[in-house]
């Protein structure tokens, strides 16, 4: 799974959940992106405070080692007690991956490869990947949707 960046939610913010940019809104585009990365697909009861029970002040513990203290903090402010369900951004990942196996592709041809040993290429680097989808991503361009989210970064 490709791992988020901030400039990626940056490249890809109108292909993000409401969800996704909520987080980087409250904690910021780091914390978050690190939160979307380990925890995806995760939900999990925000603890209130560092000195709750056992097990919320280990769970603090643990995402405050992952966000870092102040977006812990930020995030027990806004939504302790609450379950958060951490989403997994796919198709902000499908497309992320799929520009990369663009200009994976336009650099093999490039260099001299033909179309179908750049999809083989292609096809062992990005395993497990079938040639079709390879091709069926190379023949369009990216998604760039209409609705456009300002991120604060």
């Amino acid at each position: 799974m490709h791992q988020l960046t901030p400039d990626d939610c940056v490249s890809v913010g109108s292909l993000l959940p409401y969800t996704a940019l909520a987080l980087i809104r409250e904690i910021g585009a780091e914390a978050a992106c690190a939160l979307l990365n380990a925890r995806a697909g995760v939900t999990f009861v925000v603890p209130m405070s560092a000195t709750g029970n056992v097990f919320g002040a280990a769970r603090w513990v643990n995402l405050a080692a992952l966000i870092g203290d102040e977006a812990m903090a930020t995030l027990a402010a806004k939504r302790g007690g609450q379950p958060l369900s951490v989403p997994v951004c796919k198709t902000a990942r499908d497309e992320l991956r799929a520009r990369k196996i663009r200009a994976e592709y336009d650099r093999l041809t490039a260099g001299g490869l033909s179309g179908r040993q750049a999809v083989y290429e292609i096809c062992l680097c990005f395993s497990p990947i079938t040639s079709r989808a390879v091709e069926m991503i190379c023949s369009r361009g990216d998604q760039n949707p209409e609705r456009q989210q300002e991120l604060p970064l």
